[in-house]
């Protein structure tokens, strides 16, 4: 039994997701399935949630690792787990 669940994001956002999602070949659903499933088997969000950090001279905002411009950073494991969850991308 399927259930639907709601969250409200600006339309900009919306549709950057939905061009990635697109460009990776999943859609809007099953990339929120997968990062669902993620929480539940890493039992937290998949990846580390940081502040963003400022930029300084000594560090260009290029060199930031990760992800949203330095605000998240995937931990080591992150696809380990994820092959676990190729079914629901299909």
């Amino acid at each position: 039994m399927s259930v639907q669940i709601s969250a409200s994001i600006d339309e900009k956002t919306k549709k950057r997701f939905d061009k990635i999602c697109s460009d990776i070949g999943i859609s809007p659903s099953g990339a929120l399935s997968v990062f669902i499933k993620g929480v539940i088997n890493h039992n937290g969000i998949p990846f580390t949630v940081a502040a963003p950090q400022k930029k300084t001279d000594k560090m260009p905002r290029e060199d930031v690792f990760g992800c949203m411009r330095g605000q998240f950073m995937m931990t080591e494991d992150f696809n380990a787990p994820l092959e676990e969850l190729r079914e629901y991308m299909e």
